[in-house]
């Protein structure tokens, strides 16, 4: 039960960090880390499938609910990623920062292109301005996400001993 709490908190303060004004100040190349996206990895990777996915559709309504996207633009990836995350996970990749550095670069091009196919269908958002920025999202993603994995570990190092992982 903690440990829902705790997860339901933390997709909380990243939306809201994510979302906040003075996040725009770390963009580098247009693009900006996605808070919730790491997050929805580190549950999937953590917890399993299930954990991850469900984590994904919930971050991912938060996301849309609050940007001006269509709904399901920001979902659909998250749920795609956390629940193939959520598949390999830590039963597959052994934990270490080269695994989560790649672990997240590749995360996050699958979901750039996701979003990209998503913006086609949706006619939401200028295509190539979306795909100019997939490839610099992906690299600040995979830099920062080793740090925070580091950061969650140590919020739900109680919760990952009981998964036995």
């Amino acid at each position: 039960m903690i440990g829902y709490i705790f997860t339901a908190a933390l997709i909380i303060a990243s939306l809201i960090i994510q979302g906040h004004d003075s996040f725009d100040a770390l963009k580098v190349a247009g693009a900006k880390p996605d808070l919730l996206f790491i997050a929805v990895v580190f549950f999937g990777y953590n917890f399993g499938s299930f954990y991850g996915e469900v984590t994904g559709f919930i971050a991912g309504l938060l996301h849309d609910a609050v940007s001006n996207a269509p709904l399901g633009l920001l979902t659909f990836p998250k749920v795609v990623i956390g629940y193939i995350v959520g598949m390999f996970g830590r039963s597959v990749l052994r934990e270490n920062l080269a695994t989560i550095f790649l672990l997240v670069l590749a995360a996050s091009i699958v979901k750039g292109i996701i979003t990209l196919f998503l913006c086609y269908i949706f006619d939401s958002v200028s295509i190539a301005a979306r795909a100019a920025v997939i490839i610099p999202e992906s690299i600040y993603n995979a830099v920062i996400a080793p740090f925070l994995f580091l950061l969650y570990d140590k919020i739900f190092e109680r919760e990952i001993e009981r998964e036995g992982n």
